[in-house]
């Protein structure tokens, strides 16, 4: 069984990308639970300690929860704008022994076996193939061949690597 898509990457894709990049790490999360730290010492010192200590810790409860977003946003678009890669269409070709990408006259080749970590996510399913590196398929890209592709990827992932959660 094989199925094939062309990918368009969009700054919609790559940001959704970069979100589940940072918020499923350790830094990621350290990030949120300082939000709420700072969010929680804000509420219980409010009207207690000196105006300059609240909004102090206002500012930095919205710099953990609203800053890094922001600048993934921003990042996003400006990998999207800056890489030639990016405005042309990515093609995959999926079986049961890898997944290929193509390019234009370029191609690369990456078996089952190399495969790190395969998640999901609002957009996309994502496959890394290193700790940085990973290909993203939209899930709008995929359409119909979507639960072809998940069947593809549970058979041939180790389920330890397979992080894929069904709605």
């Amino acid at each position: 069984m094989k199925i094939k898509f062309k990918v368009q990457m969009t700054q919609q894709y790559m940001y959704d990308f970069m979100l589940q990049h940072i918020y499923r790490s350790f830094q990621g999360v350290i990030s949120l639970l300082a939000g709420l730290a700072v969010l929680t010492l804000f509420v219980a010192t409010l009207g207690k300690v000196d105006t300059v200590y609240s909004v102090c810790y206002a500012f930095f409860a919205l710099f953990f929860w609203v800053y890094l977003p922001l600048s993934l946003w921003w990042k996003a678009k400006h990998r999207i704008l800056s890489n030639p890669m990016y405005s042309r269409p990515l093609e995959y070709e999926v079986d049961q022994r890898g997944i290929r990408t193509s390019q234009g006259k370029e191609s690369s080749f990456v078996e089952w076996k190399q495969v790190r970590k395969v998640i999901n996510s609002k957009l996309s399913v994502i496959v890394y193939v290193s700790r940085a590196n990973a290909c993203v398929m939209p899930k709008a890209a995929i359409g119909g061949k979507y639960d072809r592709l998940l069947e593809i990827m549970e058979k041939n992932v180790p389920q330890k690597k397979y992080k894929i959660r069904r709605k």
